[in-house]
């Protein structure tokens, strides 16, 4: 994280001070401003957020932005606060949106067949338990890699999210599941 980008043009500065361009304000007391302000942006996020691990996520990602778009932030426009304020909100509703993703899943993934109505869907469910023989020969990761992304209809980041994994694990699991299911069903055949 130590590389800066380059500062963008503020609006601001440029029509009332043309001869003196901000610095980079934030990268340079990034330490205190963390301290200061992480409790209040964990608050924050607490309010709009379902539970304490997506609102400890949304705090990490706000001071990660915080950081990496420094440059955005200009001191003559206002206070640190609201533009801290403004990416939480931003951060926390991504984090809600992917909440009510995950459930819909599950809700899809509950529903019987009769109740969502259509030939494609009970093809889909038969073509899903056609499967699961074949699944439940995959490794324990990989089985519930597999069922999280084409069972309960998961992405990737959030099932590496679930599941405390790294993205690129989860990525390696599919891939290596995916093959070994191309071997199984072959075998079988």
């Amino acid at each position: 994280m130590s590389e800066r980008p380059p500062l963008p043009v503020c609006a601001h500065c440029t029509t009332d001070h043309p001869d003196d361009p901000h610095r980079d304000v934030l990268r340079d007391t990034f330490d205190a401003v963390y301290t200061e302000w992480c409790p209040a942006v964990l608050r924050w996020a607490r309010r709009r957020c379902a539970d304490l691990q997506d609102a400890e996520d949304v705090a990490q990602q706000v001071f990660a932005d915080a950081w990496l778009h420094s440059g955005r932030y200009c001191p003559r426009r206002g206070g640190l606060g609201p533009w801290l304020y403004g990416i939480t909100v931003h951060k926390a509703a991504d984090a809600s949106a992917a909440v009510v993703r995950r459930q819909e899943g599950l809700r899809r993934l509950i529903r019987q067949p009769s109740d969502e109505g259509g030939p494609d869907t009970s093809a889909a469910v038969v073509e899903r338990l056609d499967m699961t023989p074949y699944v439940a020969g995959l490794s324990g990761r990989r089985r519930q890699v597999v069922f999280l992304a084409y069972y309960v209809d998961l992405t990737q980041p959030e099932i590496a999210r679930l599941l405390g994994l790294p993205l690129g694990t989860v990525k390696s699991h599919t891939r290596r599941a995916l093959k070994a299911l191309a071997r199984l069903v072959t075998e079988r055949d």
